[in-house]
């Protein structure tokens, strides 16, 4: 996923036909690309983050063995980009598939988008208190509880509940649509397209601080000593709705981060 700067087909679209909505991909990572894991340090900042050839969802994937005592800095895998922020009427998502290898409810890995500097932080996945299919919002200026909360009224893709300390194990995609007032949480189990739980977490805008990373790994750098997790399809997009004839006009700047 080396850097390039390059317009989305939808954007591209966008020039010649005005639509109700675009959207803006910034980072579109299925890791398929990398040859080994020294390719893959080319364009994600690692710690303990290795090329895993045998798990992805299809292919390849990355994985995270867990280590790390608290607060490191060192051991979460990361990526950068310019700082962005939803506007009013936009939403910013991002999602990721994690795999439960049916250990997760003493696990803490997570994948998390934030500003690199400590702020605006959003993470979605194992977590060990409350166990273990978690979220946390922090960091965004008065808003936000800064707790971790775990998923309730979790149900099968039959309509089943499901008890919050069973592990499923499979890739589950996590996804969080973020507007400059909340932040909606949504799990899939098994990454079938349907949701089996939602959670809604109220922010305060802080757009002065945007988000420019996204990580993968331990929360915080912690460590994880039940074991590490595998990642997988992770993205990010600004979707905008109505483009006006000042937006389209300004399509030539977005960037896509793309490997080729």
């Amino acid at each position: 996923m080396k850097l390039s700067r390059s317009l989305t087909l939808t954007a591209a679209a966008a020039l010649v036909a005005p639509l109700s909505a675009f959207g803006m991909v910034i980072v579109d990572e299925d890791f398929e690309s990398y040859a080994d894991t020294t390719d893959l340090g080319g364009t994600w900042s690692l710690g303990d983050g290795t090329l895993a050839t045998v798990l992805g969802n299809p292919g390849n994937s990355l994985r995270h063995p867990g280590t790390g005592a608290s607060f490191s800095g060192a051991t979460t895998n990361s990526i950068t980009f310019a700082p962005v922020y939803p506007g009013a009427g936009e939403t910013l998502i991002f999602s990721a598939q994690i795999y439960d290898d049916d250990n997760s409810q003493a696990e803490r890995n997570t994948a998390g988008l934030r500003t690199a500097a400590g702020a605006n932080i959003i993470e979605m996945g194992h977590y060990n208190s409350p166990s273990h299919y978690a979220i946390r919002t922090v960091l965004f200026g008065a808003g936000s509880d800064g707790s971790w909360v775990a998923f309730d009224n979790i149900q099968s893709d039959g309509g089943d509940a499901i008890d919050q300390g069973i592990s499923v194990e499979a890739w589950h995609t996590y996804t969080a649509e973020i507007t400059d007032s909340q932040v909606t949480f949504t799990l899939d189990l098994g990454s079938t397209g349907s949701i089996n739980a939602t959670h809604v977490a109220a922010i305060t805008q802080n757009a002065a601080n945007g988000f420019d990373q996204i990580r993968l790994g331990g929360p915080s750098d912690l460590g994880s000593l039940p074991g590490g997790a595998t990642f997988d399809n992770v993205k990010l997009e600004l979707v905008i709705p109505e483009p006006g004839t000042a937006a389209l006009a300004g399509l030539g700047g977005l960037c896509l981060l793309r490997r080729r």
